[in-house]
């Protein structure tokens, strides 16, 4: 065999092998680049096509992780593909198509996830509920404020437990994709049934920033005198309604 033929069946076979390398990279390669608090008990399959089983974020366990990228994209800068998490506490996943840094979007986002605080340490000790997402898009902005917003996310079956147990309610906020308005995105709320009948907005401002308020009402002589209590004795519209807002971070 000629020199030059030989270099060249080298060159080829080396070309084979990376290309075979890069598509079925194992997923425990990239263990040691997981972001912090993340930890996957087994990872299996392939970094474009596989699974972290018993994942945990934060010391909270989540369940199981799936995933499916292309590569092709991978070599543009784009991670692109379907995400899922299945677990007793969360069930997740989304279509992706975003830069390394999770700047981009998410499609055909769907959430259902109990709220816990041994799950969100945010969440006060004393209330409970199921928050469910569905939503056509989520554009991700490279701050943790999101850059657009099409669906709705429920809070369901809203309570306090404990020594004096109470139901809350549940409630929608409704996004329509559109711009941000006077510097924020605008959702609608509604409440879905409950104590309380609720109709206002929920304004999510750069970077983490919530504004929420609107009109609120009890169903019953107990709920309004919750209202009068938590809207410090205002004096309600002409339809019965009381004014409310509130405003924090995430």
């Amino acid at each position: 065999m000629k020199r030059s033929s030989l270099v060249l069946t080298i060159i080829a076979g080396l070309a084979v092998f990376l290309v075979v390398l890069v598509l079925y990279l194992p997923a425990s390669w990239i263990s040691s680049a997981l972001p912090p608090g993340v930890h996957c008990n087994e990872l299996g399959g392939s970094v474009w096509h596989g699974e972290c089983l018993g994942l945990q974020y934060q010391g909270a366990t989540l369940g199981d992780a799936t995933w499916n990228l292309a590569p092709s994209r991978a070599f543009t800068g784009r991670l692109s593909g379907d995400v899922d998490v299945r677990g007793a506490a969360i069930n997740a996943r989304a279509d992706l198509d975003t830069n390394f840094s999770g700047v981009g979007e998410l499609r055909s986002v769907a959430l259902n996830v109990a709220l816990d605080p041994a799950l969100l340490p945010q969440v006060p000790p004393q209330q409970r509920g199921t928050l469910l997402a569905k939503l056509a898009r989520l554009e991700l902005g490279p701050g943790p404020a999101p850059r657009a917003i099409e669906g709705t996310i429920e809070l369901r079956d809203f309570k306090q437990v404990g020594a004096q147990p109470m139901d809350l309610g549940s409630y929608q906020v409704t996004f329509d994709g559109s711009a941000p308005q006077d510097g924020g995105l605008v959702g609608k709320l509604k409440d879905l049934g409950g104590p309380y009948i609720v109709e206002g907005t929920v304004k999510l401002t750069p970077p983490n920033g919530y504004l929420v308020q609107g009109y609120i009402t009890g169903r019953t002589a107990a709920a309004e005198r919750i209202v009068r209590e938590i809207t410090l004795g205002a004096t309600p519209d002409a339809s019965g309604r009381s004014t409310f807002s509130f405003e924090g971070s995430y």
